[in-house]
């Protein structure tokens, strides 16, 4: 039975579902569609908007590399979930990576997912051990953890060495040594 529900078939989601995504970056995200029917203005870390399915569709790069995360899904059919708009728009590693990581959820509660808040990328990044840590920034999350650690870094938050460490390990090797003291200076501005 749990291999069955791991392996759960697509759906068929209505392009007009209601989809609701937020910011993940630490500035302002903005997105026009080519025709300017749809525009998209999310302030802040954290700010939300509703798109339908279909706009969203659009969004792909940007939700599988997680600048904006699906947190939740409107629907008349309560059994769609943020893993099958995940499964319909072919970025599922990304949120079954966020579940299993972040959350901690197995694949059938992943599939049962139905809300996600972004603060719980930070939460995770500042409660989870070291072992925990390298988990996330050894998988398809890797780029949102990098750059939510470093954004808790310049708020004086995040001080954990081993996390800093491997996130220095990251860089190019030329870029290693002087990383954080950058980051530190442009903090400063």
């Amino acid at each position: 039975m749990s291999q069955e529900r791991n392996q759960r078939k697509r759906k068929l989601i209505d392009r007009d579902t209601e989809v609701v995504i937020a910011n993940n970056t630490y500035g302002m995200f903005v997105w026009e569609s080519r025709n300017g029917d749809t525009s998209i203005v999310l302030e802040e870390h954290g700010d939300e908007e509703f798109i339908t399915y279909g706009e969203l569709r659009k969004l792909k790069k940007y939700l599988a590399n997680m600048d904006i995360i699906i947190t939740a899904v409107n629907s008349d059919d309560d059994d769609i979930t943020i893993m099958d708009i995940a499964r319909g728009l072919r970025i599922r590693k990304t949120y079954e990576d966020y579940f299993k990581i972040i959350e901690g959820m197995d694949a059938d509660e992943a599939n049962e997912g139905m809300n996600i808040d972004v603060e719980s990328i930070e939460d995770f990044i500042l409660d989870s051990d070291v072992d925990d840590y390298k988990e996330a920034f050894d998988s398809s999350l890797k780029e949102t953890i990098i750059e939510t650690s470093v954004e808790l870094y310049k708020q004086h938050e995040l001080g954990d060495h081993g996390k800093i460490r491997l996130i220095q390990k990251s860089r190019p090797q030329d870029e290693r040594g002087d990383f954080w003291s950058d980051i530190d200076a442009s903090n400063e501005d």
